[in-house]
């Protein structure tokens, strides 16, 4: 699997755990929801974006270098 292609599943799996935390959201609305999503998917969701992001630059690197060595 590429760094592209991988950046790519992250990406959709942070957009399906979005979707379905909004569809969770519908039936799971009390101060414990909250705390959930404060405590674990509000974090999570920031790490995933910084990880995508980092990805992406180790794709550019590795394009550079593959570039220098041909």
């Amino acid at each position: 699997m590429s760094v592209t292609s991988g950046q790519g599943n992250l990406r959709q799996a942070g957009k399906d755990l979005r979707a379905r935390w909004i569809e969770t959201k519908g039936a799971w609305h009390d101060q414990n929801s909250r705390r959930f999503e404060e405590k674990y998917l509000v974090p999570l969701l920031g790490r995933l974006r910084t990880v995508e992001l980092t990805m992406g630059h180790m794709a550019t690197v590795l394009r550079k270098v593959r570039n220098d060595c041909e």
